[in-house]
């Protein structure tokens, strides 16, 4: 796979970034996890700017881009933390317009592009494990109780995952309706979760166990794209800082034993960057296994933890304070790394397939 962007790419890269450091100042983003909120007014701004429809067919009113052109978003808002719920209605757009009828297809990205609709997934519960799914569907009502929901206590409808008659499928259900309940967690992220309970809520059908399947496997990978974006710009303003912090006379990345943390750095970032990516375009082109998106998540999960610890140590003192931005991003990757599967977790399912027969001459 080439990694070069083309110019489309480039100048959406190049926007978003400019945007984002315009109008999202870190100060923002430490407000909202001081309110414990999500940026409202960054979800409209995305709204206007059209982005929310980038990876939609233009058949249905979207930009016709492909899942790498969505990453590269997702990695820009990886890069400025912020508080908005991008990948989940990413995620859950695409579930519906993949799986559901061509009106509910319609309806969703309809709605996602006014703002009128903020979708999350729902998929967890208590057993921690994704295809232990005790929710479940009687007569069009929904019973139960889902788990870390991400933005669950903001989002306006929840896509969840349940069983009606022993059959997994997802759901999408409206989160204003009075039998839904959340409550806020805490997580090490400081981004919004909730635990929500669902008693008799009204239900609409979006597909059976092949849109859950692959609305986890997206997820997982955006997942890992966003600790791609949050060790990415760990690196960034390491290296900066590395340029103008002196010690003994002369800049700290001036010495060896600093180069080899960067160099360290900078090549799990790019090795990581490519399994990521692939992942994208195989999910692009429909060629993807679950065990290559495990892997491309596997190693996003294992990278993103050394990389920001990395980071601190070249920071020293200063890398401590919570003034300093580089806590923004230690705490957002260390969150998603968790997310949609530890490298643990990823690793695991990937191994599953170790003893498959392989087809080496094609």
């Amino acid at each position: 796979m080439n990694l070069d962007l083309d110019p489309t790419q480039t100048l959406l890269r190049e926007t978003t970034r400019e945007y984002l450091a315009s109008t999202v100042p870190f100060d923002r983003v430490r407000a909202c996890e001081r309110e414990e909120r999500w940026d409202s007014e960054l979800w409209r701004g995305l709204i206007e700017q059209g982005w929310l429809g980038l990876p939609f067919p233009e058949s249905i009113g979207g930009g016709g881009g492909r899942l790498t052109d969505a990453g590269l978003l997702l990695e820009e808002f990886a890069r400025r933390a912020a508080v908005v719920p991008l990948a989940e209605a990413l995620v859950c757009g695409l579930a519906c317009t993949r799986s559901g009828s061509p009106s509910q297809a319609s309806a969703a990205l309809e709605g996602l592009l006014s703002g009128d609709v903020v979708p999350v997934p729902a998929v967890l519960e208590e057993s921690d494990t994704w295809g232990v799914v005790e929710a479940r569907v009687e007569g069009e009502q929904l019973i139960g109780e889902k788990l870390f929901v991400d933005y669950g206590q903001f989002a306006s409808h929840h896509l969840v995952a349940a069983r009606e008659n022993d059959e997994l499928g997802l759901y999408r259900v409206d989160a204003r309706d009075d039998a839904v309940g959340s409550a806020p967690l805490r997580t090490i992220g400081r981004t919004p979760s909730a635990r929500v309970v669902y008693r008799d809520a009204a239900v609409e059908p979006v597909g059976g166990p092949e849109a859950l399947r692959d609305l986890i496997l997206t997820a997982r990978a955006f997942a890992a794209v966003q600790c791609l974006g949050s060790a990415q710009e760990a690196l960034d303003q390491t290296v900066a800082y590395a340029k103008v912090r002196e010690q003994f006379g002369r800049p700290i990345g001036t010495f060896q034993a600093v180069q080899h943390h960067a160099a360290n750095m900078a090549s799990r970032v790019a090795s990581t960057r490519y399994l990521v990516y692939e992942a994208l375009h195989a999910l692009d082109h429909g060629a993807a296994t679950p065990q290559q998106v495990a892997f491309a998540k596997a190693s996003a999960s294992r990278m993103v933890p050394e990389v920001t610890m990395l980071a601190h140590q070249i920071h020293g003192g200063n890398g401590m304070i919570e003034e300093n931005d580089l806590y923004f991003f230690t705490l957002r990757g260390k969150d998603r790394s968790l997310a949609w599967g530890s490298a643990e977790e990823c690793l695991e399912e990937a191994s599953a397939a170790v003893d498959a027969p392989r087809e080496w001459i094609c």
